[in-house]
């Protein structure tokens, strides 16, 4: 397998050998931790500001990322869904994930703190990231947000839980997202797609942590063929906002995101998907490196042209 040669150092330097701890609590602060050395700092010119939103059984927090030249102008929003398994991450991992999107589409940056399996399985942090959509269209006039032109999107788990909230969105009558970016996601948590079964040995996210994150999502995998769990097997895709997809050359959950592609095109859904080569699951996101700023700039540029025609 040939990693991009930066990558591969990054990730000869985090491999130890060591098994990962039993403990989940100090699973999630490691991947926490490592997620956030990957951090390139603050943003330029934007106040960020968290807010609550009341959902079932709880709330959840939900960090608004605001550029301060929109003040007193109606922007774009991007909804987005961190990742992490559905069982990791937080808010300060989605700024990681995320990237500097603000400043760079600019646009208004809403990132969902849902709550985590397997303590809140499916649907509950489906239901958090719809929660949190319904609550920004709400809440648009006041938050100086164009109602008309709000995307949805997230990494990993995050994408999922994004094709999932705009499939949630239509049979609920709520208003569609303009767009959809979907990033490494995984969409087909029957795990049936060919790329699961031939990355079998690879650096980064391996399909048996695959296997063992959807099974903290989704416990009875009898349950893992409805539509909001895997997006992929819905029976009608038509009317789902335009998408863009991106995938990882060596990365078990490439073919959900190809897959998606063709299912999407086939229900005269208006996509596209950019697979990029030498790099495992979401590798990207270190910094410094040529593929961190591409994709970066991928990011910006989609959601910049869905802006202009949403």
């Amino acid at each position: 397998m040939s990693l991009d040669p930066p990558i591969q150092r990054i990730f000869d330097l985090l491999t130890t050998g060591d098994a990962p701890p039993e403990d989940l609590n100090e699973r999630r602060r490691l991947a926490d931790s490592t997620m956030l050395l990957a951090s390139t700092g603050p943003q330029p010119d934007v106040d960020v500001c968290d807010h609550t939103v009341p959902v079932s059984g709880g709330a959840i927090t939900v960090r608004v990322t605001r550029p301060t030249r929109f003040d007193g102008v109606a922007a774009p929003a991007f909804l987005f869904i961190h990742g992490g398994g559905w069982s990791q991450g937080n808010l300060d991992t989605a700024e990681v994930e995320c990237g500097p999107l603000a400043s760079l589409v600019p646009c208004v940056v809403v990132s969902v703190g849902y709550r985590l399996a397997p303590e809140h399985p499916f649907p509950i942090p489906l239901d958090d990231c719809v929660a949190a959509y319904a609550w920004l269209l709400r809440q648009a006039d006041a938050l100086g947000v164009d109602p008309a032109r709000i995307a949805v999107g997230g990494t990993s788990a995050g994408g999922n839980l994004a094709a999932a909230l705009c499939l949630a969105a239509r049979e609920r009558g709520l208003p569609l997202p303009c767009f959809q970016l979907l990033e490494v996601a995984c969409l087909d948590l029957t795990l049936a797609s060919p790329s699961m079964r031939d990355m079998t040995t690879q650096v980064g996210l391996t399909a048996e942590a695959v296997a063992e994150f959807a099974g903290r999502y989704v416990p009875d995998p009898a349950h893992r063929t409805d539509p909001l769990v895997s997006p992929l097997l819905a029976d009608d895709l038509s009317g789902l906002p335009p998408a863009v997809i991106v995938v990882a050359e060596h990365d078990p959950v490439r073919d959900d995101g190809e897959r998606y592609l063709a299912a999407l095109h086939a229900a005269d859904v208006p996509a596209a998907a950019v697979r990029v080569l030498s790099h495992p699951h979401g590798g990207w996101v270190i910094p410094g490196t040529l593929t961190h700023h591409l994709v970066r700039d991928l990011r910006a540029g989609a959601l910049r042209q869905a802006f202009v025609t949403g």
